[in-house]
Parts: C-alpha cells; structure tokens; sequence
C-alpha cells in the first residue's frame, strides 16, 4: 500500500491487515515461507562464499595453518550473505506485493491475466482450502 497508494508505513500496514482479515487470509501471512527458504539460500550461499574466500586466501599464498582459516570464511561469508540477502530483499518485496495486489483485486487479475489467475487459485485452494474461499 505504501508503493502502491502512497499511506504511511503505519496506515498500509493497518489497511493491509484488515484486508487481509476481511478475506480470512490470517493463516496465509503468518504460513508464509518465502522469507525462511530466501533466508536459508543466503546463508548457504553465504558459505559458499565463505568456502571461496578459504581457497582464494590459499592461492594468494596465505598461510592457514592455527585456525587462520576463519578470517578469510568469516569475511567471504559476510559478503556473500549480505549481498544476498540484499538481492533476496526485493524478490521478497516483490512476493508480498504481489499476494497484496492479488487479496485486493482478484478480479482484475482474473479479468487481464485468466490462466495465471486460475493457477494461482488452484494452488492457494490446495495449499489453504479453509482459509482461501475465491
């Protein structure tokens, strides 16, 4: 509501929440994944960064012996998380904008997109029968 409408953090969030009340959605926020599966693709890709950053220091000719190894992994770990979680910041923003849009304005999806938005009807009926009744 804040990119879409231009309210306040505070207002969007209150509209978004009652909307989503309205629809009976309540399950669907508090069940919502993507965050956690984004979160764990960044650590992962934080250690392998992290593996990285060991074998670039040992072709620089570092010496790695005595427990040196956790500076260079703690540094490319560091990087790599925090650029992906950057990155995955907005695909999350993205997901959340679109579920928003969707619980607002499920006919107009239908009406301009009507197999994507029988898809995606079929798929959140089968992931939320109770909750999701379009």
């Amino acid at each position: 509501y804040v990119g879409l409408y231009g309210y306040s953090f505070m207002e969007a969030g209150k509209n978004v929440m009652t909307l989503f009340r309205s629809r009976g959605w309540t399950a669907i926020i508090a069940d919502q994944l993507i965050d956690a599966v984004l979160s764990m693709l960044a650590i992962t890709v934080g250690v392998l960064s992290g593996v990285i950053g060991i074998f670039a220091a040992q072709a620089a000719g570092v010496d790695l012996s005595e427990g040196k190894v956790m500076a260079p992994f703690s540094l490319g770990f560091l990087f790599g998380f925090a650029l992906c979680a950057t990155l995955f910041s907005v695909v999350s923003s993205a997901v959340n904008t679109v579920i928003v849009c969707y619980a607002e304005a499920p006919a107009e999806f239908q009406q301009n997109h009507p197999k994507l938005s029988e898809e995606m009807r079929m798929s959140w009926r089968q992931a939320y029968p109770n909750e999701f009744n379009y």
